[in-house]
């Protein structure tokens, strides 16, 4: 079952999000000595981010530990103010020790296509995490954040488009998304089995309808079927939620 976390604003919940990948960093680091932590767009996670850079956290996380990467990209240049990478660098990642071999960066300035062949390959050099029951080991993804929008989607999966449907693939390429930039490059739900820990952040009332039909097992909605297809691998979630995002 899902554990949902509430608190009063955007400000306690980029705190208990900040602190929640100390915590789950620090577990993964002492199961597997080491940690791939997925990163997310948006203004909530931003301000998480922000969080997490200043000393009295920082210093607290093994840097050398850890792998950073990222689980949808817009295709723009890597300096472009609407790269997620870039946003997620300025907020935390180029203030802190990782070489460039822990920062798994999703080439979408290659266009869709290639961006999305080229990550595929990055991922599946990851230690793998053998699926409950049998299933083909996937690559084992430690820590991953995740956003919800008002229409459900999550990373750059869409209600009703295509990319949600792909099974065969870890990362799949976005052409004609519904909000702009129109090419993306996406995890897809097949990658999502390889998550241990998954929260989901959402603040805002525009993410209340959302989250109350997720929650409720819509599964028309993205983000309903990425949560289930982390709790059917054994992965835990974990919802992080403001009040008005929990309709409180």
């Amino acid at each position: 079952m899902s554990r949902v976390e509430v608190v009063a604003d955007l400000g306690e919940l980029a705190e208990a999000a900040a602190r929640a990948a100390l915590a789950d960093i620090e577990a993964a680091i002492d199961e597997h000595d080491d940690c791939t932590w997925v990163l997310t767009g948006g203004g909530t996670p931003l301000a998480a981010y922000r969080r997490l850079a200043r000393h009295d956290l920082r210093d607290s996380i093994e840097w050398g530990r850890l792998r950073v990467a990222m689980g949808d990209e817009r295709c723009v240049p890597p300096d472009d103010p609407e790269s997620n990478w870039h946003q997620a660098a300025e907020a935390l990642l180029d203030h802190v020790p990782l070489s460039g071999g822990q920062r798994l960066r999703v080439p979408a300035e290659l266009g869709a296509k290639c961006a999305a062949d080229e990550y595929e390959a990055v991922l599946r050099r990851l230690p793998p995490r053998t699926v409950p029951g049998g299933g083909t080991p996937v690559p084992r993804l430690d820590v991953v954040w995740i956003g919800v929008g008002p229409d459900g989607h999550c990373l750059s999966l869409f209600p009703g488009r295509p990319e949600v449907e792909v099974a065969d693939r870890l990362v799949v390429g976005v052409h004609d998304a519904p909000k702009p930039p129109p090419d993306r490059v996406s995890l897809t739900l097949t990658a999502l089995a390889g998550v241990e820990r998954l929260h989901v952040l959402a603040s805002g009332d525009s993410k209340a309808e959302p989250v109350a039909r997720a929650r409720a097992g819509d599964q028309r909605l993205p983000i309903t079927r990425a949560v289930g297809a982390v709790e059917r691998a054994g992965g835990s979630v974990t919802w992080l939620l403001d009040r008005a995002a929990a309709g409180a």
